[in-house]
């Protein structure tokens, strides 16, 4: 993902004229009252496992056999914990350096024939250069992206295992986004580059979305980077400006959920992140829930050789997993 710096800058320059906050009003906003949350199970140590899993077979690049491997665990995870279909979206993406790469796109459905659904989204690719690393001769080498990927996947996964023994009504569908840390590296651009450079699985996506014999999802939500153990998870401009309606509620349900100092309903600026061509193309409403704040950007592990499971915090994907569960559950 990439920072749009000049909106940050504008945005914090007119002292945060909240979108967001207009953005609920247009749409009648329910409120939700702070209260005791209904229980639900999420296994911290479960998510930590599948994130460790993923690590292990290595820097989930495009064209490697970490790459192979990944994608049929992933696969055979998805199935093993129930969903009705699994399938491999296999794309071809045009890469900063103008070269075509196979990419490929992981889609789960559970409950196909439920009309209500909700779409969880993360990505499971990792970056191929430590760009941001403090050591110049590691800069142009893969990360394993434990937190940046692997986290998100591993919430998503945990959340997959525990639907199918709930008695939730509602229909989940899943997407695992491939390419979506191919963006120019800084090295090259000096923090220029193309937005549209990154987040190449979810363009494909999004732009080829159909939503035919299964419903079109009600709201969607992005995972990426959530296993920090000093984690904020701010609002950013897209989020609050084209699903306002899913921030209040996972927000709301953080706070009643006593999370409320790790999601903290402020506002982080703007970002390119996958959300952002989810809501463009495919109009499903789509909340990133990502570790960026306007006042210290990413965690200091992004994008370095740091970015490893020992720096995963079981406490912050229980903060994730459990906020998630209990909206869906509401559902």
């Amino acid at each position: 993902m990439k920072i749009n710096k000049f909106i940050i800058v504008a945005t914090l320059a007119l002292g945060l004229p909240s979108c967001f906050s207009q953005e609920k009003k247009a749409e009648n906003t329910p409120k939700v009252s702070a209260k005791k949350e209904i229980k639900v199970d999420f296994n911290a140590d479960s998510a930590y496992s599948y994130i460790a899993k993923q690590c292990e077979f290595g820097p989930r690049i495009l064209e490697s056999k970490a790459h192979d491997n990944c994608v049929d665990y992933l696969t055979s995870e998805l199935r093993r914990h129930g969903a009705d279909i699994v399938e491999v979206q296999k794309c071809d993406v045009v890469d900063w350096e103008k070269k075509t790469r196979k990419a490929e796109n992981i889609i789960a459905h559970f409950n196909p024939s439920a009309k209500k659904r909700v779409i969880l989204f993360s990505h499971w690719d990792s970056r191929p250069w430590a760009d941001q690393d403090g050591n110049e001769k590691t800069r142009r080498t893969p990360i394993d992206g434990a937190n940046d990927g692997a986290s998100g996947v591993g919430v998503i996964l945990e959340i997959a295992r525990q639907y199918k023994n709930s008695d939730m009504k509602i229909g989940l569908d899943v997407v695992f986004f491939d390419a979506e840390d191919l963006g120019e590296p800084t090295f090259i651009t000096g923090g220029r580059g193309n937005n549209d450079s990154w987040c190449l699985g979810s363009q494909y996506w999004a732009q080829n979305y159909k939503a035919d014999s299964i419903a079109k999802p009600k709201f969607g939500i992005l995972l990426d980077m959530v296993g920090d153990a000093n984690a904020k998870f701010h609002i950013d401009l897209t989020s609050g400006r084209l699903a306002s309606i899913a921030v209040t509620k996972i927000w709301q349900t953080a706070k009643n959920l006593g999370y409320d100092n790790i999601f903290e309903m402020r506002e982080s600026g703007s970002i390119i992140d996958d959300h952002v061509y989810v809501n463009q193309y495919a109009n499903i409403p789509t909340v990133d829930i990502i570790d960026f704040t306007a006042y210290r950007g990413f965690p200091d592990t992004w994008h370095t050789h740091q970015d490893v499971i020992d720096n995963i915090s079981k406490s912050t994907l229980k903060a994730v997993g459990e906020t998630l569960m209990t909206v869906l559950a509401k559902e």
